[in-house]
């Protein structure tokens, strides 16, 4: 029987019970690889005059995994990048102070998705610079404006602004918790049957690259360990780390 596979791959934080909590579908996965390895100590005997291997004992046996994510969502970035996802709600700003600029230099702002941007400048009664003779909107969306003219104002400048509603992942920011990894799969070699892979204990990296610019899509890469589940000890069915049923 071949097999070349697609599906669907689900995550969830593993629970004390050694259960999986509610699964979450992480969107397209173009490629799932778990690797197997056994660490192994090699004897060799010393009567021949040939130091041949006679005895090859395993001492370990681990397990890896590995799947590029292709779908840039806040809950699957938050899990690449150890981040904790938020809603930053819409609100104003008043006088947010720039550092010192010159003519050309561009200024960011705190928020992104900005409007009614007033800039002004630090004098005893405050100069408003002219939007398009000494400042311009390099990006309402990204929250920078540019330079244009200092004239005779006093620097720093200070921006009033409003923003609208941002979604936001932080980096490394969240603790690091077992995961439960489950993959539906289809056999699309053998008439589309249903093969079930799970992973009872997966502790994952962070991202390891996050590809900003290229001329293909960007994946985001994620592996990790599967572990030993001692809630599973004994368990012919399930086994310690994992299993694949054939469901056809």
């Amino acid at each position: 029987m071949y097999f070349s596979g697609q599906g669907k791959l689900f995550i969830a934080s593993r629970l004390s019970s050694g259960l999986p909590g509610p699964l979450r579908f992480l969107g397209n996965v173009p490629e799932l690889k778990i690797g197997l390895k056994t660490e192994k100590l090699e004897h060799k005997e010393s009567t021949s005059g040939q130091r041949l291997t006679d005895l090859s004992l395993i001492t370990g046996k681990s397990s890896s995994i590995e799947f590029p994510l292709e779908d840039f969502s806040q809950d699957n970035l938050a899990l690449a990048l150890f981040g904790n996802k938020s809603s930053i709600a819409a609100s104003t700003v008043t006088a947010e102070v720039m550092p010192t600029a010159a003519v050309g230099d561009y200024l960011r702002l705190r928020y992104g998705k900005v409007s009614a941007v007033v800039v002004k400048d630090s004098a005893g009664t405050p100069a408003t610079l002219t939007l398009g003779t000494d400042y311009s909107i390099n990006s309402a969306d990204h929250g920078s404006i540019k330079i244009l003219n200092l004239g005779a104002f006093t620097q720093p400048f200070k921006v009033d602004y409003s923003y609208a509603l941002q979604a936001n992942v932080g980096m490394f920011q969240a603790a690091v918790v077992d995961r439960w990894l489950r993959f539906e799969g289809l056999n699309t070699a053998n008439e589309l049957k249903p093969v079930l892979v799970e992973l009872y204990k997966v502790s994952l990296d962070p991202l390891s690259e996050l590809a900003l610019i290229g001329d293909g899509l960007t994946k985001l890469t994620l592996s990790g360990a599967a572990l030993y589940d001692d809630l599973k000890v004994g368990d012919a069915v399930l086994g310690q780390f994992g299993r694949v049923v054939d469901l056809s």
